[in-house]
Protein backbone atom coordinates (compact mmCIF):
# COMPACT_ATOMS: atom_id res chain seq x y z
CA UNK A 1 0.00 0.00 0.00
CA UNK A 2 1.21 3.47 -0.81
CA UNK A 3 1.20 6.63 1.58
CA UNK A 4 -2.02 8.53 2.00
CA UNK A 5 -2.23 11.30 -0.92
CA UNK A 6 -4.01 13.97 -1.32
CA UNK A 7 -5.96 14.17 -4.35
CA UNK A 8 -6.39 17.33 -6.47
CA UNK A 9 -10.46 17.46 -8.16
CA UNK A 10 -9.01 17.44 -11.29
CA UNK A 11 -6.76 13.65 -10.14
CA UNK A 12 -10.39 12.33 -8.91
CA UNK A 13 -12.08 13.17 -11.50
CA UNK A 14 -8.80 11.38 -13.95
CA UNK A 15 -9.78 8.25 -11.92
CA UNK A 16 -12.91 7.92 -11.77
CA UNK A 17 -12.80 8.51 -15.18
CA UNK A 18 -10.50 5.67 -15.84
CA UNK A 19 -12.61 3.35 -13.58
CA UNK A 20 -15.53 4.11 -14.96
CA UNK A 21 -14.04 2.65 -18.35
CA UNK A 22 -12.57 -0.40 -16.38
CA UNK A 23 -15.65 -1.45 -16.23
CA UNK A 24 -15.70 -2.31 -19.77
CA UNK A 25 -11.92 -3.08 -19.64
CA UNK A 26 -11.27 -0.33 -21.99
CA UNK A 27 -8.05 1.57 -21.43
CA UNK A 28 -7.56 4.88 -22.75
CA UNK A 29 -5.78 7.27 -24.69
CA UNK A 30 -4.85 11.09 -23.85
CA UNK A 31 -7.39 12.66 -25.90
CA UNK A 32 -9.88 10.22 -24.51
CA UNK A 33 -9.21 10.76 -21.12
CA UNK A 34 -9.69 14.77 -21.99
CA UNK A 35 -12.67 14.54 -23.74
CA UNK A 36 -14.43 12.16 -20.86
CA UNK A 37 -13.39 15.21 -18.45
CA UNK A 38 -16.24 16.94 -16.56
CA UNK A 39 -14.07 19.72 -15.99
CA UNK A 40 -12.65 22.16 -18.44
CA UNK A 41 -8.84 22.17 -18.27
CA UNK A 42 -6.06 22.06 -20.59
CA UNK A 43 -4.51 19.66 -22.18
CA UNK A 44 -0.94 20.79 -20.17
CA UNK A 45 -2.78 20.61 -16.95
CA UNK A 46 -4.12 16.89 -17.42
CA UNK A 47 -0.83 15.35 -18.94
CA UNK A 48 0.81 17.25 -15.69
CA UNK A 49 -1.96 15.93 -13.59
CA UNK A 50 -1.44 12.28 -15.17
CA UNK A 51 2.16 11.66 -14.86
CA UNK A 52 1.46 12.53 -11.06
CA UNK A 53 -1.36 9.92 -10.64
CA UNK A 54 1.72 7.77 -12.23
CA UNK A 55 4.28 8.57 -10.29
CA UNK A 56 2.44 7.70 -7.22
CA UNK A 57 1.40 4.46 -8.42
CA UNK A 58 -2.48 5.12 -8.96
CA UNK A 59 -2.55 4.35 -12.59
CA UNK A 60 0.40 3.54 -15.23
CA UNK A 61 0.90 4.46 -19.59
CA UNK A 62 1.38 1.22 -21.68
CA UNK A 63 1.44 1.83 -25.45
CA UNK A 64 0.10 5.31 -24.97
CA UNK A 65 -2.76 3.75 -23.14
CA UNK A 66 -3.46 5.08 -19.58
CA UNK A 67 -5.46 2.21 -17.10
CA UNK A 68 -5.21 1.57 -13.24
CA UNK A 69 -1.92 0.63 -11.58
CA UNK A 70 -4.33 -3.18 -11.27
CA UNK A 71 -5.21 -3.58 -14.49
CA UNK A 72 -3.35 -6.43 -17.38
CA UNK A 73 -2.10 -4.47 -19.85
CA UNK A 74 -3.78 -7.86 -21.95
CA UNK A 75 -6.81 -5.29 -21.78
CA UNK A 76 -4.65 -2.77 -24.14
CA UNK A 77 -4.45 -5.62 -26.55
CA UNK A 78 -8.24 -6.40 -26.29
CA UNK A 79 -9.03 -3.11 -27.11
CA UNK A 80 -6.89 -2.60 -30.41
CA UNK A 81 -8.62 -5.89 -31.71
CA UNK A 82 -12.29 -4.61 -30.46
CA UNK A 83 -11.35 -1.35 -32.13
CA UNK A 84 -10.18 -2.84 -35.45
CA UNK A 85 -12.92 -5.14 -35.10
CA UNK A 86 -15.10 -2.21 -35.00
CA UNK A 87 -13.53 -0.07 -38.17
CA UNK A 88 -14.70 -3.34 -40.41
CA UNK A 89 -17.80 -3.15 -38.91
CA UNK A 90 -18.72 0.65 -38.91
CA UNK A 91 -20.00 0.43 -42.88
CA UNK A 92 -22.18 -2.66 -42.17
CA UNK A 93 -23.52 -0.47 -39.50
CA UNK A 94 -24.31 2.49 -41.58
CA UNK A 95 -25.94 0.26 -44.32
CA UNK A 96 -28.32 -1.22 -41.75
CA UNK A 97 -28.77 2.69 -40.32
CA UNK A 98 -30.12 3.57 -44.12
CA UNK A 99 -32.55 -0.07 -43.62
CA UNK A 100 -33.72 0.83 -40.25
CA UNK A 101 -34.34 4.46 -41.57
CA UNK A 102 -37.06 3.18 -44.75
CA UNK A 103 -38.88 1.98 -41.81
CA UNK A 104 -42.28 3.71 -41.53
CA UNK A 105 -42.64 7.11 -39.00
CA UNK A 106 -38.77 6.69 -38.42
CA UNK A 107 -37.40 10.25 -38.59
CA UNK A 108 -33.36 9.46 -37.83
CA UNK A 109 -31.31 7.01 -36.51
CA UNK A 110 -27.48 7.08 -33.98
CA UNK A 111 -25.66 4.32 -33.38
CA UNK A 112 -24.97 3.65 -29.72
CA UNK A 113 -23.32 1.18 -27.61
CA UNK A 114 -19.98 -0.71 -27.67
CA UNK A 115 -19.41 0.42 -31.42
CA UNK A 116 -20.30 4.26 -30.94
CA UNK A 117 -17.16 4.16 -28.62
CA UNK A 118 -14.79 2.47 -31.12
CA UNK A 119 -15.36 -0.97 -29.81
CA UNK A 120 -16.46 -4.33 -31.22
CA UNK A 121 -16.41 -8.10 -30.98
CA UNK A 122 -17.69 -11.57 -31.26
CA UNK A 123 -20.38 -10.68 -28.08
CA UNK A 124 -21.25 -7.23 -29.45
CA UNK A 125 -24.59 -6.17 -30.96
CA UNK A 126 -24.92 -3.09 -33.15
CA UNK A 127 -26.67 -0.61 -30.93
CA UNK A 128 -29.05 1.83 -32.36
CA UNK A 129 -30.98 5.01 -30.85
CA UNK A 130 -34.55 5.14 -33.02
CA UNK A 131 -35.67 8.54 -33.22
CA UNK A 132 -39.36 8.22 -34.55
CA UNK A 133 -42.17 10.84 -35.56
CA UNK A 134 -44.81 12.08 -33.12
CA UNK A 135 -47.89 9.78 -32.05
CA UNK A 136 -46.17 6.66 -34.11
CA UNK A 137 -43.99 5.78 -31.72
CA UNK A 138 -45.72 2.34 -31.17
CA UNK A 139 -46.89 1.70 -34.80
CA UNK A 140 -43.11 2.11 -36.05
CA UNK A 141 -42.07 -0.52 -33.36
CA UNK A 142 -44.75 -2.90 -34.49
CA UNK A 143 -43.46 -2.65 -37.98
CA UNK A 144 -39.82 -3.18 -37.12
CA UNK A 145 -41.02 -6.12 -35.13
CA UNK A 146 -42.74 -8.45 -37.41
CA UNK A 147 -39.51 -7.58 -39.36
CA UNK A 148 -37.58 -8.53 -36.66
CA UNK A 149 -39.00 -12.02 -36.69
CA UNK A 150 -38.40 -12.83 -39.81
CA UNK A 151 -34.50 -12.63 -39.24
CA UNK A 152 -32.11 -15.27 -38.25
CA UNK A 153 -30.31 -14.88 -34.97
CA UNK A 154 -27.05 -13.64 -36.58
CA UNK A 155 -28.96 -11.08 -38.72
CA UNK A 156 -30.81 -9.90 -35.41
CA UNK A 157 -27.53 -8.84 -34.11
CA UNK A 158 -27.37 -6.13 -36.68
CA UNK A 159 -30.74 -4.69 -35.70
CA UNK A 160 -30.72 -3.75 -31.88
CA UNK A 161 -33.15 -1.39 -31.25
CA UNK A 162 -33.72 -0.89 -28.02
CA UNK A 163 -34.16 2.34 -27.67
CA UNK A 164 -37.07 4.32 -29.71
CA UNK A 165 -38.04 8.25 -28.88
CA UNK A 166 -40.74 10.31 -30.08
CA UNK A 167 -39.44 13.81 -32.29
CA UNK A 168 -42.86 14.98 -29.58
CA UNK A 169 -40.75 14.63 -26.63
CA UNK A 170 -36.77 13.89 -26.88
CA UNK A 171 -35.97 14.64 -22.95
CA UNK A 172 -34.60 11.58 -21.24
CA UNK A 173 -35.48 11.35 -17.99
CA UNK A 174 -32.69 9.40 -16.76
CA UNK A 175 -29.87 11.80 -15.49
CA UNK A 176 -26.78 9.72 -14.73
CA UNK A 177 -22.74 8.99 -15.79
CA UNK A 178 -24.36 6.42 -17.87
CA UNK A 179 -27.00 8.20 -19.87
CA UNK A 180 -24.48 11.51 -20.16
CA UNK A 181 -21.91 8.85 -21.71
CA UNK A 182 -24.25 7.06 -23.97
CA UNK A 183 -25.39 10.95 -25.00
CA UNK A 184 -21.75 12.16 -25.62
CA UNK A 185 -20.95 9.68 -28.22
CA UNK A 186 -23.60 8.90 -30.37
CA UNK A 187 -23.28 8.47 -34.10
CA UNK A 188 -25.46 9.99 -36.10
CA UNK A 189 -25.83 8.00 -39.28
CA UNK A 190 -29.48 9.07 -40.28
CA UNK A 191 -31.32 12.68 -40.00
CA UNK A 192 -28.31 15.23 -38.66
CA UNK A 193 -30.39 17.75 -37.65
CA UNK A 194 -32.43 15.46 -35.43
CA UNK A 195 -29.16 14.42 -33.72
CA UNK A 196 -28.72 17.94 -32.76
CA UNK A 197 -31.90 18.23 -31.49
CA UNK A 198 -31.56 15.24 -29.29
CA UNK A 199 -28.67 16.73 -28.03
CA UNK A 200 -30.08 19.95 -27.33
CA UNK A 201 -32.98 18.67 -25.41
CA UNK A 202 -30.97 16.74 -23.24
CA UNK A 203 -28.04 19.23 -23.12
CA UNK A 204 -27.63 18.55 -19.04
CA UNK A 205 -25.25 15.90 -20.18
CA UNK A 206 -22.73 18.27 -22.07
CA UNK A 207 -21.88 19.50 -17.90
CA UNK A 208 -19.99 16.20 -17.58
CA UNK A 209 -18.12 16.43 -20.96
CA UNK A 210 -17.28 20.03 -20.93
CA UNK A 211 -14.19 18.89 -23.51
CA UNK A 212 -16.34 16.80 -25.93
CA UNK A 213 -18.02 18.79 -28.86
CA UNK A 214 -21.09 17.36 -31.13
CA UNK A 215 -19.77 15.42 -33.93
CA UNK A 216 -20.15 16.89 -37.69
CA UNK A 217 -21.83 16.21 -40.38
CA UNK A 218 -19.78 14.04 -42.34
CA UNK A 219 -21.29 10.64 -42.98
CA UNK A 220 -25.06 11.29 -42.18
CA UNK A 221 -27.60 10.94 -45.31
CA UNK A 222 -31.29 11.90 -44.76
CA UNK A 223 -34.45 9.42 -43.94
CA UNK A 224 -34.49 7.68 -47.38
CA UNK A 225 -38.74 7.40 -48.48
CA UNK A 226 -39.08 4.64 -50.57
CA UNK A 227 -42.96 3.68 -51.26
CA UNK A 228 -44.09 1.47 -48.71
CA UNK A 229 -42.95 3.64 -46.42
CA UNK A 230 -45.32 6.52 -47.53
CA UNK A 231 -47.64 3.89 -48.00
CA UNK A 232 -47.94 2.22 -44.30
CA UNK A 233 -47.62 5.73 -43.37
CA UNK A 234 -50.62 7.02 -45.29
CA UNK A 235 -52.63 3.73 -44.07
CA UNK A 236 -52.49 4.74 -40.86
CA UNK A 237 -53.35 8.32 -41.23
CA UNK A 238 -54.81 11.03 -38.72
CA UNK A 239 -56.87 9.71 -36.09
CA UNK A 240 -57.18 5.99 -36.67
CA UNK A 241 -53.03 6.03 -36.42
CA UNK A 242 -53.60 7.55 -33.09
CA UNK A 243 -56.33 5.21 -31.66
CA UNK A 244 -53.48 2.18 -33.34
CA UNK A 245 -50.90 3.62 -31.93
CA UNK A 246 -52.24 4.25 -28.15
CA UNK A 247 -53.67 0.59 -28.54
CA UNK A 248 -50.31 -0.85 -29.14
CA UNK A 249 -48.91 1.12 -26.33
CA UNK A 250 -51.52 -1.01 -23.98
CA UNK A 251 -50.72 -4.05 -25.45
CA UNK A 252 -47.05 -3.91 -25.34
CA UNK A 253 -46.81 -2.49 -21.21
CA UNK A 254 -49.37 -4.87 -19.96
CA UNK A 255 -47.46 -7.68 -21.99
CA UNK A 256 -43.95 -7.11 -20.00
CA UNK A 257 -45.92 -6.64 -17.02
CA UNK A 258 -46.79 -10.00 -17.18
CA UNK A 259 -43.26 -11.40 -18.23
CA UNK A 260 -41.40 -9.78 -15.89
CA UNK A 261 -43.42 -9.62 -12.38
CA UNK A 262 -40.52 -10.02 -10.21
CA UNK A 263 -39.30 -6.38 -11.53
CA UNK A 264 -40.29 -3.71 -8.84
CA UNK A 265 -41.99 -0.45 -10.35
CA UNK A 266 -38.43 1.38 -10.04
CA UNK A 267 -36.95 -1.42 -11.74
CA UNK A 268 -39.08 -1.73 -14.51
CA UNK A 269 -39.29 1.79 -15.53
CA UNK A 270 -35.73 1.82 -15.69
CA UNK A 271 -35.48 -1.35 -17.95
CA UNK A 272 -38.86 -1.42 -19.83
CA UNK A 273 -39.83 2.39 -20.05
CA UNK A 274 -43.34 2.15 -22.24
CA UNK A 275 -45.02 5.65 -22.28
CA UNK A 276 -46.25 7.48 -25.80
CA UNK A 277 -42.86 8.67 -26.62
CA UNK A 278 -40.62 6.59 -25.40
CA UNK A 279 -39.93 2.51 -25.65
CA UNK A 280 -37.07 1.40 -23.50
CA UNK A 281 -35.75 -2.17 -23.65
CA UNK A 282 -33.14 -3.71 -21.79
CA UNK A 283 -34.15 -6.94 -20.19
CA UNK A 284 -30.69 -7.73 -19.16
CA UNK A 285 -30.93 -4.44 -16.65
CA UNK A 286 -27.10 -2.92 -18.37
CA UNK A 287 -27.39 0.64 -17.22
CA UNK A 288 -27.81 -0.64 -13.31
CA UNK A 289 -25.62 -3.70 -13.57
CA UNK A 290 -22.81 -0.85 -15.20
CA UNK A 291 -23.37 1.98 -12.21
CA UNK A 292 -23.21 -0.47 -9.62
CA UNK A 293 -20.40 -2.26 -10.86
CA UNK A 294 -18.53 1.54 -11.06
CA UNK A 295 -19.42 2.24 -7.92
CA UNK A 296 -17.91 -0.93 -6.33
CA UNK A 297 -14.41 -0.39 -8.39
CA UNK A 298 -14.69 3.21 -6.31
CA UNK A 299 -15.50 1.73 -3.39
CA UNK A 300 -12.63 -0.95 -3.80
CA UNK A 301 -9.93 1.81 -5.22
CA UNK A 302 -10.68 4.18 -1.96
CA UNK A 303 -10.27 1.18 0.18
CA UNK A 304 -6.66 0.24 -1.29
CA UNK A 305 -5.28 3.49 -2.02
CA UNK A 306 -6.38 4.70 1.78
CA UNK A 307 -8.24 8.29 -0.40
CA UNK A 308 -11.65 9.62 -0.90
CA UNK A 309 -12.97 10.24 -5.03
CA UNK A 310 -15.79 12.24 -3.96
CA UNK A 311 -15.14 15.54 -5.75
CA UNK A 312 -17.85 17.28 -3.48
Amino acid sequence: MIQTFTLTLIQKDVLKTLLYFDVFNYPLKFNEVFYNMPVRISKEDLSDNLQCLIEEGFIKEEKSFYLLSSSSVDIIDRRLKGNAEASETMHKAYYFSKKIASFPFISGVCISGSLSKNYYDEHSDIDYFVITKANRLWICRMVFILYYKTLSKKEKNNYCLNYFISEADLLIPDKNDFVATELAYLLPTVNYSMYKRVLKENSWYKKKFLNKGELPDLNCIEPPNPWYKKAIEFMFYGKFGDRVDDQLLYITLKHWQRKYPELSQEDFELQFRSRKNVCKYHSKGHQNKVLLLWEEKIKLFEKKFDVSLDCQ
